[in-house]
């Protein structure tokens, strides 16, 4: 039969046959494995994703959760200072927005939070409890109310505290610490998977009793769900009529899972878009083939086999070799078709390489001017790639980077390297070893620089090593900031020590002793008062620095006579002045002292500098405070008279907490050292500027410095 066909027939048939084995073998054969290839790569994406953000959230619980340990620790050395410990956890601890602390014997409780969550309706209690990974004392609770801004993560921690002075038990007690924390970050986290299209994907938090944490997510997943591994688990699973592949994987710190399922649909979409294509692609070429039929029964041979030939060069990927022109004329426009195809074909190549060219050295060159040091190591420990931080660091060393070893580099009697982490990653086919460490750079004697450092190392399946990746962040800066917070808390504490003393000493003195007359407390209650305002007075000045700071106080800006604020502060401080048998004496140079600026903060900036006046000289002085206008700005200048400054000194007068030791007399006089630093923010609010002047013929004088021109308020 096949030989009383014609030959366009024979050609029609055989490319109709060719085209449906090609369309079947893609059925059977290639959409299976495809099919698979695809579900991997991107449920490996959505593994990744999950890992990613079930990381972030371990670490911020493990963190809310050693907050809570360690609180529970201070509470527990110093449960008579419970409240003052818990009011500065408060505002150290991120995240966290309430503090409760219960007797459980008279379920008496304290509390506190957070000025901007009063509005808040916390929930009194909860009746799934779990107990912590990381600490089986620890019980927790997610709740996530979508009525609210915010979702409640919960834990408490019972601390067993012993008898102490002033306790309200002999026997000891048990104490019930609750810690409140917006969990709502990590709710949208885990619950917002950047996926694409929503509604193709559901995520939630399930306990271990198969309850989801929030409650607005449209599938109830299956307690089936939940197993003990760390890593992601899928499984393919119908869910409300339909089939989802499901991720399902453990929180490290808290007995709870985080489950993310995503439709079949989405996951296979590429497979069904590859079947149609396929079946399109091989209707057009039968369609092709048809009237390809036709012109090869009419003509000649030859210029199919030469057409077909040139192909060939264009089949292995070889689009120098053009399309030649055929003899017959039928044949000339599928030449030029094929020919144009060819340097579509070349075109695009040659653009891809170019793609490809410019993306490697686009990302050299971002790797080249970042701020961290990055190098890349080849199989040999050699560096491959340095960017110009690293090299600098290097060199340094008295090193080539060119040709130094990264071991012997690595292993410098500079360097030395803490609190070394190491953790090992599996994608196939190869072994991802990350080590993390902190970096010390010993440069100098007394000089040292830290680091960031983390190695990523690749291997092979048989434990080759394929090259490392070396990043190194400074991190100096973070360690002098938290120096100077140190610093700054020892500071507060020592001047806290005091006042504090007095307090529970005078106190215990009462106490112990019943036989005190009547005069001798009101002596002692006095005290007592005094070193409570003392306390009061420092926590409150330090408050306002702080805040004036960091912008925290509103200010509102007015016109404000300066010449009257001096006369306001003369008369305020006239008590004082009689008591020392001072004057003051008040000269202006000018005709307007009228600015733009927050009242109640010029008044306290005055008013600090005459009472420093007042306070560090001898009796029988006058004071003098001059007003001059100039055309830029208006001087307000205070001049004492009395102990004045030293030179080491003045560098230093202006920081929280500083006070002038040099001087025997000023040393003995109380005060917070707070003063003058308050009133330069004060001046920083109002763009303006404070000078400094001592020596033996004046004492101290000490200027303010406003700008004419309009403030704005901060």
């Amino acid at each position: 039969m096949f030989k009383n066909l014609t030959l366009r027939y024979r050609i029609f048939m055989i490319t109709s046959g060719f085209i449906l084995l090609g369309f079947l073998s893609v059925w059977f054969f290639v959409r299976p494995k495809y099919s698979e290839t695809i579900v991997k790569e991107r449920m490996t994406i959505v593994s990744q994703l999950q890992e990613y953000s079930l990381r972030r959230t371990d670490n911020t619980i493990r963190n809310w959760l050693n907050a809570l340990t360690f609180l529970g620790e201070d509470i527990k050395s110093e449960p008579e200072n419970a409240n003052i410990i818990i009011r500065r956890a408060i505002n150290y601890t991120p995240g966290l927005i309430k503090i409760k602390l219960t007797d459980t014997e008279n379920n008496r409780s304290t509390e506190l939070t957070r000025t901007i969550y009063n509005s808040l309706n916390f929930p009194e209690s909860s009746d799934r409890w779990f107990t912590s990974r990381l600490d089986s004392r620890v019980s927790t609770t997610w709740i996530a109310d979508s009525t609210q801004s915010v979702d409640f993560f919960i834990a408490r921690l019972p601390i067993q505290v012993v008898p102490y002075p002033g306790a309200p038990s002999s026997e000891g007690m048990v104490l019930e610490l609750s810690m409140y924390f917006n969990a709502r970050p990590l709710t949208n986290d885990l619950t917002n998977i950047p996926l694409g299209d929503p509604d193709t994907y559901e995520a939630n938090i399930v306990t271990y009793l198969g309850n989801n944490v929030v409650p607005n997510v449209s599938i109830d997943f299956p307690s089936s769900l939940i197993g003990e591994a760390s890593f992601s688990s899928e499984i393919t699973i119908p869910i409300n009529d339909k089939d989802w592949y499901v991720l399902s994987s453990r929180f490290e710190t808290v007995p709870f899972w985080h489950i993310i399922a995503v439709q079949d649909t989405y996951v296979l979409q590429p497979v069904r878009k590859l079947m149609i294509f396929t079946l399109i692609t091989g209707l057009g070429i039968l369609f092709i083939m048809i009237l390809f039929s036709w012109y090869v029964s009419l003509r000649m041979n030859q210029p199919i086999a030469q057409i077909l030939n040139d192909v060939e060069h264009i089949s292995n990927l070889d689009f120098d070799h053009s399309i030649r022109e055929v003899s017959l004329p039928e044949f000339s426009s599928m030449q030029e078709t094929l020919e144009n195809i060819r340097l579509t074909l070349h075109r695009y190549q040659k653009i891809n390489v170019e793609k490809i060219i410019l993306e490697e050295w686009k990302n050299r060159y971002m790797m080249t001017y970042t701020e961290d040091m990055i190098g890349i190591i080849d199989s040999n420990g050699k560096f491959r790639f340095v960017n110009n931080h690293l090299t600098h660091f290097i060199e340094e060393f008295a090193l080539n980077p060119q040709e130094i070893n990264f071991k012997q580099f690595i292993r410098s009697s500079k360097i030395e390297l803490n609190k070394v982490n190491h953790t090992v990653h599996y994608p196939d086919p190869y072994v991802i070893r990350i080590e993390k460490a902190e970096l010390v750079y010993f440069k100098d004697e007394g000089t040292n620089y830290y680091y960031d450092y983390q190695l990523v190392s690749f291997e092979d399946g048989s434990g080759n090593s394929q090259g490392s990746l070396v990043i190194l962040h400074d991190k100096t800066n973070d360690r002098l900031v938290d120096i100077e917070r140190t610093n700054m808390i020892n500071i507060i504490v020592h001047e806290l020590k005091n006042p504090i003393t007095g307090v529970v000493g005078l106190s215990k003195l009462m106490i112990d002793n019943s036989e005190i007359d009547e005069n001798e407390q009101k002596e002692l209650l006095k005290d007592i008062y005094l070193s409570g305002e003392r306390m009061n007075d420092l926590v409150n000045r330090f408050l306002d620095v702080q805040r004036l700071e960091y912008g925290r106080i509103p200010v509102e800006f007015s016109d404000v006579d300066l010449f009257q604020v001096v006369n306001d502060v003369k008369y305020i401080t006239n008590p004082l002045l009689n008591d020392k048998k001072l004057k003051i004496d008040i000269s202006a140079k000018g005709s307007n002292f009228v600015i733009n600026g927050a009242k109640d903060l010029i008044f306290d900036a005055v008013q600090n500098l005459v009472s420093n006046a007042i306070k560090y000289g001898e009796p029988d002085r006058t004071i003098e405070i001059e007003l001059v206008e100039s055309s830029e700005s208006i001087e307000v200048s205070v001049t004492d008279f009395g102990l004045g400054i030293s030179v080491e000194d003045q560098q230093k007068v202006f920081e929280k907490f500083y006070r002038v030791r040099s001087k025997i007399q000023a040393a003995r006089e109380k005060g917070t050292g707070l003063g003058l630093a308050y009133v330069k923010e004060i001046m920083n609010k109002h763009k303006g500027d404070i000078l400094l002047e001592s020596n033996e013929e004046i004492g101290s004088r000490f200027t303010l410095v406003f700008p004419k021109n309009e403030n704005e308020s901060a």
